[in-house]
């Protein structure tokens, strides 16, 4: 199979663009090695630099992966988001073209601490609604979202299904936008105990860690937020 040289397309975004469709398009399936750069340039018939320059951005849009001494294999593309994460995971999924969902894990009310009245500007009286979800991308394990709300004005969460967008439900609900980012911090750790079995990831595996502060469109406080992501399948962008 032979590329296009009087295409005004680059060479190696003609074959970028070849091996994405057929990753796309099922052909070459998730977790299926591809061929070997070698067997690349004779089968499209181009150099071993063209080869290198497709794959390397196809690895960096998280279509492929390299496995040291196994190969590259095919993979799902990683899931963009803004770093103001005023974009939520639904709607991250959404214009990946990927359908999220998500498991309740945990769904508590908890005394009221000095932080959590601090940071969600809490009266004395109030208490914390703690809610830990797994969330997924096309049935895939992304993220567990540990979200602390204040028990006075969002109890009703309790008896939610929480299976979609949180944001959504608070807008649909109570007319709540959830859309300001108040804080954002993103650093890197390993996964270990219960988040290799839930996120499906080997001891080890780096995860991002993002903590932040949601508000409503006049600046309040709505959750604060603490998630830990698979690094391979997510990037930030601004």
């Amino acid at each position: 199979m032979k590329l296009d040289d009087n295409n005004s397309i680059p060479l190696y975004l003609q074959l970028k663009n070849t091996i994405k469709g057929l990753i796309e398009s099922g052909e070459i399936q998730k977790g299926e090695k591809i061929p070997s750069e070698h067997e690349l340039c004779k089968k499209y018939d181009v150099s071993r630099i063209t080869v290198r320059n497709a794959l390397a951005e196809l690895e960096d849009e998280g279509y492929l992966i390299k496995k040291q001494g196994k190969g590259t294999f095919a993979t799902k593309p990683k899931l963009f988001r803004p770093l103001e994460d005023s974009v939520g995971f639904s709607e991250s999924c959404r214009n990946a073209g990927m359908e999220s969902s998500s498991i309740v894990l945990k769904r508590e009310v908890l005394p009221l601490d000095e932080r959590m009245k601090d940071i969600l500007k809490l009266s004395d009286r109030d208490q914390v609604l703690y809610i830990q979800r797994l969330r997924l991308a096309d049935g895939e394990p992304l993220m567990i979202e540990n979200n602390y709300y204040s028990y006075a004005k969002y109890g009703f969460l309790m008896t939610e299904p929480l299976t979609g967008s949180l944001y959504e439900l608070l807008a649909e609900k109570k007319g709540i936008i959830c859309d300001r980012s108040l804080k954002t911090v993103i650093t890197v750790t390993t996964a270990s105990g219960d988040m290799v079995r839930l996120l499906q990831v080997p001891i080890g595996a780096p995860l991002f860690v993002m903590d932040g502060i949601m508000g409503d469109s006049e600046g309040n406080p709505v959750h604060y937020s603490l998630q830990y992501i698979v690094g391979e399948k997510y990037s930030f962008v601004r």
